[in-house]
């Protein structure tokens, strides 16, 4: 059974990024629909289950997000109501229960690892597979330089390989070396003190040169992608290997500390470097005058002036790209779906109440993860170190970007979270606990939940999708649908955008002055929801315009 679900893990690794890196909705579905079938599959061959001393701060966590979202939801609430700054609520229940299923996909990923991959050796399989399954998307990008891949698939032109964004693959890039490069000492040192004696000599060395193949590949594409974000998780990976090498490798405390100190005079020398040759990175990274700077600056002086007006509980968890435009100095010319930053944009979603209980967590996992890391013999220190390292990458790559909301990375995160609660890293303090019916039966169903919003989004995507290519009635009564199953802002201006052109190419006066009435009222009622979206408020402007004259 165990041999089953980890093919479908292992099948994950390998569909996410191909998949253009999960980010359309069906593909997501995809995967929460795999890791539902997983656990279903282990809760029915198991009554045990391992608990390590970082189950409990991943658990409380993500059970404090989870909790947060559905307290949020009860209390939905518009830009035009006035509520107490203390009072919990989301702009946007949608969203807000979106991201609930979202929260529940990645604690119920990283609570299932733990438990197919309890040994040091699974582990390393796994983590092989990962960094294969990277190397195979640097091949792609080899092979379709332009983005040809994405736009045979998807008719959408630029990316990164199966990547659509340059930013996401480098990062994606970036954790997968720093995990070969864990694995490229793990391995030499396991293998140091037998390889003068044994016969396998010759595929010791050939292991390690493709290790390190694989990490100056993966190295190299990071750098390749010219993104800087990515090329920053990378550096400060590295460093972090670097410090956490010399905190927990057993040696004398003054040389441990010199070392730690030239490590640190390193790492503000490489800083120093950065800071005053920003023009020669920003021109290497093909970034023109500094706009993508000035844009999230902007963004992020945004969230922390609604911040004010929300401190305590946040505006509730995704519902960010609802309340942004009444906020914002001046509109960009596209829609924006995210903040670009994961950690600022989480603090706006729960408030400064919120923050305290996740920081609290984030230290508790820390703090464990450190003594845990001394404790444990070398061989595994080593690669540890390389998964704490991840870690580090992908929370200062989410600094600039919105890495957490892309499934590959996301993936790659909370499965490397996963593994670092595994019994093989918990230093002896592992404890099996006994699931019974009734449980077994909760998780069950609350990963069934956690379809529900996922699975209407990826049908309403479909209907959007197969609309656009029909004629107005046609397409007006595909939007209507989508519209039902996903009542989103962006689905709304659809539908009524459809019925505006419909307008237009009307035969008749009276069905002109029906189809504008339509498009009137969609666009009315979202924007007493949602006031202030600018492409809504464009439009209900002109059709404003439109029933004047028909007047």
């Amino acid at each position: 059974m165990n041999v089953f679900v980890k093919l479908l893990i292992g099948f994950l690794l390998l569909f996410t990024p191909f998949a253009f890196a999960g980010t359309e909705p069906w593909a997501f579905t995809v995967i929460q629909g795999i890791i539902c079938v997983a656990w279903i599959f282990v809760l029915y061959s198991r009554k045990t289950f391992y608990k390590t001393p970082l189950s409990k701060p991943i658990g409380y966590t993500m059970g404090i997000l989870i909790i947060f979202a559905l307290l949020q939801a009860l209390f939905p609430q518009t830009l035009l109501q006035s509520v107490p700054a203390w009072h919990p609520i989301t702009l946007m229940r949608l969203y807000t229960l979106e991201h609930t299923s979202l929260f529940v996909t990645w604690l119920a990923l990283a609570a299932l690892i733990p438990q197919l991959y309890p040994s040091q050796q699974e582990i390393k399989h796994l983590l092989e597979w990962a960094v294969v399954c990277a190397l195979l998307v640097i091949l792609v990008a080899i092979g379709f330089p332009k983005g040809e891949y994405i736009f045979r698939l998807a008719g959408v032109r630029g990316g990164i390989g199966p990547f659509l964004n340059r930013n996401h693959a480098s990062v994606f890039f970036s954790l997968n070396a720093l995990i070969a490069l864990g694995l490229f000492f793990t391995k030499g040192l396991e293998s140091a003190r037998r390889v003068i004696s044994s016969r396998s000599r010759r595929n010791f060395i050939l292991q390690q040169v493709c290790l390190a193949t694989i990490f100056i590949a993966l190295a190299v594409a990071t750098i390749m992608t010219r993104s800087r974000g990515g090329m920053l998780s990378l550096l400060i990976g590295l460093f972090s290997y670097s410090f956490l090498y010399f905190y927990a490798i057993p040696r004398q405390f003054k040389k441990r500390l010199k070392n730690i100190f030239l490590t640190l005079v390193v790492l503000i020398l490489t800083t120093g470097w950065i800071a005053t040759h920003t023009q020669d990175i920003n021109a290497f990274s093909q970034r023109g005058t500094g706009s993508s700077e000035q844009t999230r600056r902007m963004l992020y002086a945004t969230a922390f002036n609604m911040l004010k007006d929300y401190p305590v509980w946040g505006i509730g968890i995704g519902a960010m790209p609802v309340a942004l435009p009444a906020y914002m100095p001046y509109m960009l010319d596209s829609y924006v779906e995210r903040l670009h930053n994961d950690w600022l944009e989480m603090l706006l979603g729960v408030g400064y109440l919120g923050a305290c209980f996740v920081l609290f967590g984030l230290g508790w996992f820390c703090w464990r993860a450190l003594r845990l890391l001394k404790r444990l013999e070398l061989r595994k220190q080593l690669l540890f170190i390389s998964l704490l390292s991840v870690l580090v990458a992908m929370s200062v790559g989410s600094l600039v970007d919105f890495h957490f909301f892309i499934p590959a990375n996301a993936l790659l995160f909370f499965m490397v979270l996963g593994i670092t609660a595994a019994p093989s890293y918990a230093a002896g303090h592992v404890h099996q606990i006994e699931v019974n019916g009734l449980i077994k039966f909760f998780i069950v169903s609350l990963l069934m939940l956690s379809l529900y919003i996922p699975t209407k989004k990826t049908l309403a995507w479909r209907l959007g999708i197969f609309g656009s290519g029909l004629k107005h009635e046609a397409k007006s009564a595909c939007y209507a649908k989508a519209l039902g199953l996903y009542p989103s802002p962006r689905y709304a201006l659809r539908l009524a955008a459809s019925y505006w052109n419909a307008a237009l190419h009307a035969s008749s006066p009276q069905e002109q002055k029906n189809l504008i009435k339509k498009a009137h009222a969609i666009t009315l009622m979202y924007l007493q929801l949602y006031p202030r979206d600018k492409e809504l408020s464009y439009l209900y402007v002109r059709i404003q315009k439109k029933m004047g004259k028909q007047i």
